[in-house]
C-alpha cells in the first residue's frame, strides 16, 4: 500500500485529509500518513504527524504527494524541489464529475462536488474548491486556483497562476490572462488582461490605494 503525504498542515491541508479518506482508494491502494510543512510553531495535528519540510524532504518511491495549497506562487515553490526528485503527485478527485473528453495534468486537487465539462483541459497543479462548475471546452492553465461556487462558462480560457475567488461567474468564451485575480462575487463579461485584478458586477479593474 502506498503512503500519501499532504503539503500543508494548515486548514486547507487538513480539509483535504477528509476528502482523501472518503476516496474509495483510501485504505485499499494508499493511505494518508502525514503532512509536509516546514513552518515553525504550527499547532499540532493530533491525528497525523508533520514528517518534514517540502523544500528539503527526500522523496521515496512509491510515496504519493498531494499539493494542498491555494496560492499559485506557493504551489510552484513547494512542488518544485519534489518534482526535481521525480515525485509522484496525486490528482485528488473524490466525487469529481468529469465529462467525456476532459483531461488534466498532474497534482490537481478538487474538493467535493466539482463538475468539469466535456473536453475541458486543465493544466498541472490546478486547485478547484467545492461546488464549482466548469463548462465544456474550458481551459485552465497550470497552478491556477478556483474558489467555491464558481461558474465558468463554455469555451472560457483561464491562464496560468490565476486566482478566481468564491461565487464568481466567468461568462462563456471569456479569456483570463496569466496571473489575473478575480475578486469574490465578480461577474466577468469581458476579457481580463494578464496580471490584472478585477472585482464587481460587471467586473472592473481594481487598484489598491
Amino acid at each position: 500500500m502506498k503512503n500519501v503525504y499532504i503539503i500543508n498542515a494548515g486548514g486547507f491541508g487538513r480539509n483535504m485529509v477528509a476528502v482523501a479518506k472518503s476516496d474509495p482508494a483510501h485504505g485499499r491502494e494508499w493511505v494518508v500518513r502525514g503532512f509536509l510543512d516546514g513552518r515553525p510553531n504550527l499547532p499540532p495535528v493530533p491525528y497525523l504527524p508533520v514528517v518534514g519540510d517540502p523544500l528539503t524532504y527526500r522523496y521515496q518511491a512509491p510515496d504519493i504527494i498531494v499539493c494542498a495549497l491555494g496560492d499559485p506562487a506557493m504551489k510552484r515553490r513547494y512542488s518544485a524541489p519534489l518534482l526535481k526528485q521525480g515525485a509522484d503527485f496525486m490528482n485528488l478527485r473524490t466525487n469529481l464529475g468529469l465529462a467525456d473528453g476532459a483531461s488534466m495534468g498532474i497534482g490537481c486537487v478538487f474538493e467535493q462536488n466539482v463538475t468539469v465539462g466535456a473536453d475541458a483541459r486543465l493544466g498541472d497543479f490546478v486547485t478547484i474548491l467545492s461546488t464549482s462548475i466548469l463548462g465544456y471546452d474550458v481551459k485552465v492553465g497550470s497552478y491556477s486556483t478556483i474558489g467555491c461556487f464558481v461558474f465558468i462558462g463554455g469555451g472560457a480560457q483561464i491562464g496560468e497562476n490565476v486566482q478566481i475567488h468564491p461565487h464568481s461567474t466567468i461568462l462563456p468564451r471569456v479569456k483570463i490572462g496569466d496571473g489575473a485575480i478575480i475578486g469574490a462575487g465578480s461577474v466577468v463579461i469581458g476579457n481580463v488582461p494578464p496580471g490584472i485584478t478585477v472585482m464587481g458586477n460587471p467586473a472592473k479593474r481594481f487598484r489598491f490605494k
